[in-house]
């Protein structure tokens, strides 16, 4: 909340310059409002304009206006979710059936029949896999998916290490650089839970290097509840017309010493009018919302984070990540916000908690973007940070129980939809018991140069970090031209 107190130095209408300046706190290193706008501020006047932007006319070039991550930390099973193997031995194929879908000859397991009906709005790659540094954990992985780069600082474990800025950005915080959004939104929002692995939190989902101005607002309350985004209102008794009538930016401007020499009057400005259009703030209102819709979403944390990030990309946010409430290396438990990371109990795990949940909440989801006229403008991508093992019960580097699978990023799948897609058809073929990719191999740093070129950015761009270091967008990769229409 703009917090207008009783402190000591006060401007000539009894604020203090400090109070007025305390917006809320934004980011995952608890940035204020007003701090992250200067810094947006001077990187735009930095960068000048626009750059990595290529001419139109490439086939699915900036056909998306905003992006819906749905991160599945922990890692589900690929065979199991998106790609059957019915014909592989019981060991492999495991408990599940297929089930027929929408979309002529495209198959899912037999755990996700919402999604099923909703074939014919998503693609599925699956022949995605990579070499993580280090033993396959998810550390590594998870920064490999999230930023688009190496981990060139984890140890050979492969486990995580404490997010800092000198971490390459995540691809949130680059889209809120590159493609930032309009006046009286947000660029770049975290729902759900942070990325945690280990006893890290925030993996791989800062702006790093970038600096602090493009880190996620971050909303983790959960939306089962009410939520409070107090930063985008004013108390009751104070309205912007009296705020704006009484304050003389630009003496504010000259004597704050929070804010050092820049345009104050620009940057201020942004950040009333996320006040002002209100459209932040109402976007977090879900009690605004028919109960029938919230009950399409379900009554769980990650289903209402999902009509969330359906209201924010309406509100005009670029990208929202909804992450998965548990954390990546969890012991998998029963209930709706469980772990992904099936080491053991696999198949009771997702017939009973994690699928139900998740299959309503992402199918809700697309029946809604699209009803609404916004998936053709809203890439959604669902992924974990790899798959899991095909033999049941077979360790490969991981202890793994009676009916687990273990971690494995060499094959695994991810869904695509929206933003240009073409829905109903399937990228990529993996072998017979889904172990390595057969046809179409896809790194994910071409899946994440897909989302790059699908929001307008060329995955190709060079920039500048902090220290003025060059640096690459994505490590390597190309956009998959063939998933758009």
């Amino acid at each position: 909340m703009l917090s207008i107190l009783d402190r000591p130095g006060r401007l000539c209408d009894g604020w203090s310059r400090r109070e007025l300046l305390q917006i809320g706190t934004l980011g995952l290193f608890g940035l204020g409002l007003p701090q992250l706008l200067k810094g947006e501020e001077r990187a735009r006047a930095k960068r000048g304009g626009e750059p990595g932007r290529v001419p139109d006319g490439s086939r699915g070039f900036g056909r998306a206006k905003s992006v819906i991550l749905l991160y599945l930390q922990g890692a589900p099973s690929h065979i199991d979710l998106w790609d059957p193997k019915p014909d592989a031995p019981s060991s492999i194929r495991g408990e599940f059936r297929p089930i027929a879908t929408s979309a002529p000859g495209v198959f899912l397991g037999e755990v996700l029949p919402r999604l099923a009906r909703h074939a014919d709005k998503f693609a599925l790659i699956r022949s995605l896999g990579f070499n993580p540094k280090g033993l396959a954990n998810h550390g590594a992985a998870i920064y490999t998916v999230l930023t688009g780069h190496d981990p060139t600082n984890f140890t050979p474990t492969g486990l995580a290490v404490p997010p800092s800025r000198d971490d390459l950005p995540s691809v949130g915080s680059s889209v809120a650089k590159f493609r930032p959004s309009d006046a009286g939104a947000l660029s770049y929002v975290a729902l759900c839970g942070p990325v945690k692995e280990n006893v890290f939190i925030g993996v791989a989902q800062s702006a790093g290097l970038l600096g602090n101005a493009f880190d996620p607002y971050t909303m983790y309350d959960d939306p089962t509840g009410p939520l409070r985004a107090a930063e985008f209102t004013l108390p009751p008794e104070m309205t912007l017309g009296r705020l704006r009538a009484r304050l003389d930016l630009r003496a504010a401007a000259r004597a704050s010493d929070d804010l050092g020499p820049i345009d104050f009057e620009t940057f201020y400005t942004r950040a009333f009018s996320l006040i002002e259009s209100a459209r932040a703030d109402r976007a977090f209102r879900l009690d605004q919302e028919a109960a029938s819709t919230r009950a399409e979403y379900g009554p769980t944390r990650f289903g209402q984070s999902c009509l969330v990030a359906r209201r924010l990309v309406e509100s005009g946010a670029r990208f929202v990540q909804v992450t998965w409430p548990a954390r990546s290396d969890d012991e998998p438990a029963a209930g709706p916000d469980g772990s992904w990371d099936t080491h053991r109990n696999n198949f009771p795990m997702l017939r009973e908690h994690r699928c139900p949940v998740f299959d309503q909440s992402a199918a809700a989801l697309l029946a809604d973007l699209a009803a609404r006229g916004l998936l053709d403008e809203t890439l959604v991508v669902a992924i974990g940070e790899f798959g899991r093992s095909p033999r049941i019960g077979a360790s490969t580097t991981m202890n793994v129980g009676p009916g687990g699978r273990d971690h494995w990023p060499h094959c695994y799948s991810a869904l695509v939809a929206g933003g240009g897609i073409q829905g109903g058809q399937v990228h990529g073929e993996s072998d017979k018991h889904g172990a390595f990719p057969k046809a179409n191999p896809v790194h994910p740093f071409d899946l994440i140069a897909t989302l790059y070129h699908a929001l307008g950015i060329n995955p190709a761009l060079r920039f500048q970090d902090v220290q003025n270091r060059p640096r690459r967008l994505v490590d390597h990769g190309e956009p998959i031209l063939e998933l758009f229409t």
